[in-house]
């Protein structure tokens, strides 16, 4: 059964496309989230890296603020230091 997700990734589980809906946004932003790992500082460059290699069109830095601005990645004032923050159901 293909879920909402899929309509979003490439074979290989990539994104591929952002959604124009703000509910399919936040699915996508979450799974994008699923790449990183808690209780690990990263850097924007590590952070940039990861989300590079998990999408397919080509905007890291629209895709990390979305990251930050959902507050599923946190930072520093001066963008040194991300983490990654868990979604209320991880707790």
């Amino acid at each position: 059964m293909k879920s909402k997700l899929d309509n979003f990734l490439d074979r290989d589980r990539k994104l591929r496309s952002w959604p124009a809906k703000r509910t399919n946004q936040r699915i996508v932003v979450e799974y994008l989230s699923t790449n990183f790992a808690e209780g690990v500082e990263y850097t924007e460059a590590e952070i940039n890296e990861i989300i590079k290699d998990n999408h397919t069109f080509n905007d890291h830095c629209f895709l990390r603020r979305e990251l930050v601005d959902n507050r599923l990645l946190g930072r520093t004032s001066d963008g040194s230091k991300y983490w990654k923050i868990p979604l209320p159901e991880e707790l």
